[in-house]
């Protein structure tokens, strides 16, 4: 099981990166995410998400729960609408437990070819 170094604290970094890859391996979350992403628009309702990814929107609201509990939403209610934007903070946490996991593998890559 992989642990974070002193540098980074003692949290279970396999179990965190688990959860985070279940949630980006489906292929309409990548979808919702990328139409995110790339979209002028800094928030989508259920409603939006749904047409965008050409499903209902109790699908929809499954996928954008999914994402929300990994933080990589955030929901907040405006009116009889949820809207959904990114959680940058979260984001940024993610990247560096990716970022640490592919920097070790890199490691090891390159101790193998000398």
């Amino acid at each position: 099981m992989l642990r974070m170094n002193s540098e980074h604290g003692d949290d279970d970094l396999s179990e965190e990166l688990e959860e985070l890859f279940k949630a980006l391996g489906n292929i309409n979350r990548l979808i919702l995410i990328y139409n995110l992403a790339s979209g002028e628009k800094e928030k989508f309702s259920v409603t939006e998400m749904a047409k965008m990814m050409g499903c209902t929107q109790p699908a929809a609201s499954q996928h954008l729960k999914v994402l929300k509990t990994v933080k990589i939403l955030n929901a907040k209610k405006q009116g009889n609408y949820i809207y959904y934007t990114f959680n940058q903070n979260a984001l940024l946490k993610h990247k560096e437990k990716i970022d640490f996991l592919f920097d070790c593998v890199l490691t090891k890559c390159k101790k193998l070819e000398e």
